[in-house]
């Protein structure tokens, strides 16, 4: 799809389209592009640092598939620019720790709410303000996964942390009010999503537990979490098509 330079946004290299209005998000680009193999004549639309993009259709409506990175600083230009590229839903798959007892890997967890601990939000809106997801898109969310099987909703963490330092997580204390699970964007996703009025929610798969004493229990590996990912791709196009614009 051929774009005039002027237009294209600096970082995501996508200019303002109606077909942009839809769009699931991720944070690894083979994931993004395996999920767009699974839309009717998905073709790619740009490929800039960590943000490789895809149009594809779901019964004949289009949907832009898009990675987004690691961390909320750089997955927070992706979501400004994809606001001004047209998008108005924004549904982010992604994997997340878990807190809650009996957290297994590849359970799924959708968010309610985000606790803002990335380093990037409260540089937009000062702390007090909640990042919340859009009450309507995560229902619909949690309503469509789970019939496919089980799904958790609740509180989750979002950090910028992944690996410890010095300085003692607080990871524990949000286990024990009731967070359930840590990830590193859905903070960002939420208070720009808020800020820019559109909506926004996320469907998230376990990929371990942190605070799980064992050596095995955190592994990503895509072929553990196929299972759970194909479940939320499709929840989350039921559910943008659902809720719409």
């Amino acid at each position: 799809m051929p774009y005039a330079r002027a237009l294209m946004k600096t970082h995501i290299q996508l200019a303002n389209s109606a077909n942009h209005s839809l769009v699931i998000a991720c944070g690894a680009p083979e994931r993004a592009a395996w999920f767009a193999s699974k839309l009717e004549g998905s073709e790619a639309l740009a490929k800039n640092r960590e943000y490789h993009s895809y149009l594809g259709r779901h019964r004949g409506k289009p949907i832009l598939v898009i990675s987004h990175g690691v961390g909320a600083a750089g997955a927070g230009i992706c979501f400004q620019e994809l606001i001004d590229a047209g998008a108005k839903a924004i549904v982010r798959i992604g994997t997340a720790g878990g807190f809650y007892s009996g957290a297994k890997i590849g359970d799924i967890v959708v968010p309610s709410a985000a606790v803002r601990n990335d380093g990037l939000s409260s540089l937009m809106i000062p702390p007090q303000y909640p990042a919340v997801a859009d009450l309507k898109l995560a229902g619909t969310l949690v309503e469509s996964i789970g019939r496919s099987g089980q799904v958790e909703s609740g509180i989750i963490l979002t950090t910028d942390l992944f690996y410890a330092g010095k300085l003692a997580s607080d990871s524990a204390l949000y286990k024990e009010a009731g967070v359930k699970g840590v990830e590193m964007e859905c903070s960002a996703l939420f208070v720009i999503a808020q800020l820019r009025g559109i909506r926004a929610a996320a469907a998230l798969v376990l990929d371990g537990s942190p605070l799980d004493p064992h050596a095995d229990s955190y592994d990503p590996r895509p072929e553990r979490l196929a299972q759970s990912m194909e479940r939320c791709f499709a929840g989350a196009v039921d559910s943008l098509f659902a809720v719409g614009e």
